[in-house]
């Protein structure tokens, strides 16, 4: 730990009144050191909150697309229509 010379150190010691007076003058010159936390010692970085989820996902075009697309298949294989090649596995 760093020590620092205090004012009733220096009135209560007579012989090392000067000395004290001058170490005094001298930490006081000096920056004090920065003192850190214990989150700043152990390395703790605080982590930002993600957005959550979204409530507006059926405004999302990706949303869309993929509601339309799977309609559309719905409504082909009410029909009677066979799957498109891509999801018969050809």
């Amino acid at each position: 730990k760093d020590q620092r010379v205090t004012h009733a150190a220096i009135t209560e010691n007579k012989r090392l009144g000067e000395l004290l007076t001058y170490i005094k003058e001298r930490q006081e010159q000096q920056t004090k050191p920065a003192v850190k936390t214990n989150s700043e010692k152990n390395g703790y970085v605080r982590r930002a909150r993600g957005p959550g989820r979204r409530k507006d996902f059926m405004n999302d075009p990706a949303v869309i697309a993929r509601r339309r697309q799977a309609l559309s298949q719905q409504s082909a294989l009410e029909q009677g229509q066979p799957y498109p090649a891509q999801f018969n596995g050809e």
